[in-house]
């Protein structure tokens, strides 16, 4: 159809419809303002905390050494989120399960190393409230950049949203877990497992989630 034979009411919507957009940054670009947000939380959180009572037990390479790999970690995974979001770039679905599982492993292995080189600590309080409490301060430290992330990836109008929100959630909670693991006194491998990983998990799903509603309302 040549445009002389486009309906006058079809060419009138079209025209109101034209209106300026801002160009879409390269996703590391994005990724960038992310790692920004993130430093800031959590170099806030380690100005006002204190390191764990057994820092002096664990070797550098567990300490500062795995924390360096959680936060490299989540900034990656940040970045493979922004280019998921991008129409066109998608990644294979076997790159992001993989991403999702290193994720998940790396978090495991720093908790089952660290376990095995300082005895468990027990924090002050009874049944579950140690545990909530680090669940809490995890999600607080991970929720900005989590939340700057899915408005970063929305704005790119995703074709698999659930995917990006995922890894999104996965690379806020490591990256923000890479500092827990310096500030949290309790070694015990139980304790790490259930609430350290639970929030990594409990952010990959919320990703999904959310990806998943914002699928539905925009469509």
């Amino acid at each position: 159809m040549s445009l002389d034979n486009i309906p006058s009411g079809l060419r009138e919507a079209i025209e109101k419809d034209h209106r300026a957009v801002r160009p879409l940054h390269p996703a590391w670009m994005r990724a960038m303002v992310a790692a920004a947000i993130l430093a800031v939380v959590l170099a806030f959180a380690l100005a006002n905390a204190s390191l764990r009572a057994d820092i002096d037990k664990l070797p550098m390479w567990l300490s500062w050494g795995c924390s360096a790999l959680q936060l490299v970690l989540g900034v990656f995974l940040l970045g493979l989120a922004l280019r998921e979001a991008v129409p066109g770039n998608g990644i294979p679905l076997g790159t992001v399960r993989l991403a999702a599982a290193t994720a998940l492993g790396v978090q495991i292995l720093v908790g089952i190393a660290t376990s095995i080189f300082s005895p468990a600590i027990v924090m002050p309080g009874s049944g579950m409230a140690p545990g909530i409490g680090c669940l809490k301060h995890e999600a607080m430290m991970a929720l900005p950049t989590f939340a700057v992330t899915l408005l970063l990836i929305f704005r790119a109008l995703p074709l698999r949203a659930p995917t990006a929100g995922l890894l999104g959630g996965a690379g806020a909670t490591v990256a923000s877990d890479g500092v827990i693991h310096l500030l949290c006194p309790m070694a015990n491998l139980s304790h790490v497992l259930v609430w350290h990983t639970g929030a990594v998990i409990l952010f990959m799903g919320l990703g999904w989630v959310i990806g998943a509603l914002w699928e539905r309302l925009r469509w």
